[in-house]
């Protein structure tokens, strides 16, 4: 028995039950999908992302990321960047809050151009959404992230670590490093831009196998209070 196209939706809708209800239960099944397949696939997705919202805004949101830190000082191992994160995590997460420490990776093994543009593109991407506390990277790598104002002036957090620990601050203070650095009006000044922890007691425990490694915070830096504890640990 066919459906009247025009009847009253109430009519209709007591045809089509009363047509299932004469139907066996596999040839039941193939009817609804054939009719109402669209609107069951559509509902189900409907479901899906509304169920998705729910348990990652409320059931198991993602952690908030306590401190994000940008390697890009040459090749280091997943253990080794792991190693450094869970000593990072040690000092800084809070286990009463949803927290996370990140480490991310700029490096590549080739030298390829477009691989290049997409990381300059990504980093640029990362500083726009203030992603980025630390960068962990090479001598001239500083040297440039501070003239593209990528990196703030370390005096304050220096003055706040020889307050909080004064033995750390000694051997934090032998490795400064000073140069030009963007200002707030866009001139260059001479002003200490990073920290040379080559030689830090953390990173002699670890082995990465990079002949220097140099600490700056990022000039959108909304995590410093652990940014600075990030350095304290490293010389600890």
């Amino acid at each position: 028995m066919e459906t009247p196209v025009h009847a009253p939706y109430r009519e209709r809708v007591r045809i089509e039950i009363k047509k299932l209800r004469e139907m066996p239960f596999k040839k039941k099944m193939e009817y609804i999908w054939d009719y109402y397949k669209i609107p069951i696939i559509v509902t189900i997705a409907i479901i899906f992302v509304i169920g998705s919202f729910i348990n990652s805004r409320f059931i198991n949101p993602a952690p908030d990321a306590a401190l994000f830190v940008v390697w890009n000082a040459g090749f280091a191992t997943d253990e080794q960047l792991n190693s450094m994160k869970e000593t990072f995590e040690t000092k800084i997460i809070d286990e009463e809050k949803n927290e996370d420490v990140i480490i991310t990776t700029f490096f590549t093994m080739a030298e390829d151009p477009s691989i290049s543009m997409i990381n300059i593109q990504r980093l640029a991407a990362m500083l726009a959404a203030g992603e980025i506390d630390v960068f962990l990277v090479g001598s001239q790598m500083l040297e440039e992230y501070a003239l593209l104002g990528y990196l703030q002036p370390m005096e304050s957090v220096l003055a706040e670590i020889r307050v909080i620990n004064p033995a750390v601050y000694e051997r934090i203070n032998e490795n400064i490093v000073r140069g030009d650095i963007e200002t707030e009006d866009r001139s260059t000044a001479e002003r200490i831009i990073g920290i040379n922890v080559s030689d830090s007691s953390l990173v002699n425990k670890i082995g990465f196998y990079v002949n220097e490694l140099f600490f700056g915070i990022s000039i959108t830096a909304g995590q410093k209070e652990n940014a600075t504890t990030a350095l304290i640990t490293l010389f600890e």
